[in-house]
């Protein structure tokens, strides 16, 4: 059968048909026992889970906050108003003018009171005036020791 296959595809000079008919006799059973092969296991089923992410330090903050706000938003406002003004401020501007009352340093020292002030007397959430107060803490910290190389 071969044979006479290939003498007439050696008469037309045209090799390529004579490979796709010889294969096609060959691989056609090969085929048919993979696709069995590969259908009858698909019983195994393979589950992938994609790791769950950690939510970021900022979302677990707000998160947080949200928390505070609902259950200690007063505690949070007496305790900044009170630590800033019985605390910080006269803190800061006892050392500012110790050391010499820079008139820039004691502005800044009263921005960073006002800004701790307003933001609980407007009522504002804790998810903002947390990070004001800490943000005013800092602040006088940093005028404390401006105050010791600014003459």
């Amino acid at each position: 059968m071969f044979e006479s296959l290939l003498s007439k595809f050696n008469r037309r000079a045209d090799h390529s048909h004579l490979f796709f008919l010889l294969s096609s006799q060959y691989l056609y059973p090969k085929i048919n026992i993979m696709s069995y092969t590969i259908s009858s296991h698909s019983e195994t089923k393979y589950q992938y889970h994609l790791a769950a992410k950690k939510p970021s330090v900022l979302t677990r903050f707000f998160q947080w906050a949200a928390n505070e706000d609902a259950e200690r938003h007063i505690v949070w406002v007496g305790a900044s108003v009170t630590a800033m003004a019985a605390v910080f401020f006269p803190l800061t501007m006892s050392v500012v003018l110790l050391n010499g009352a820079q008139f820039s340093l004691i502005i800044a020292a009263m921005a960073a009171f006002v800004m701790v002030v307003a933001t609980n007397l407007a009522a504002m959430e804790t998810k903002y005036t947390i990070p004001l107060f800490f943000l005013g803490i800092l602040t006088d910290a940093i005028i404390v020791v401006a105050s010791f190389f600014i003459h």
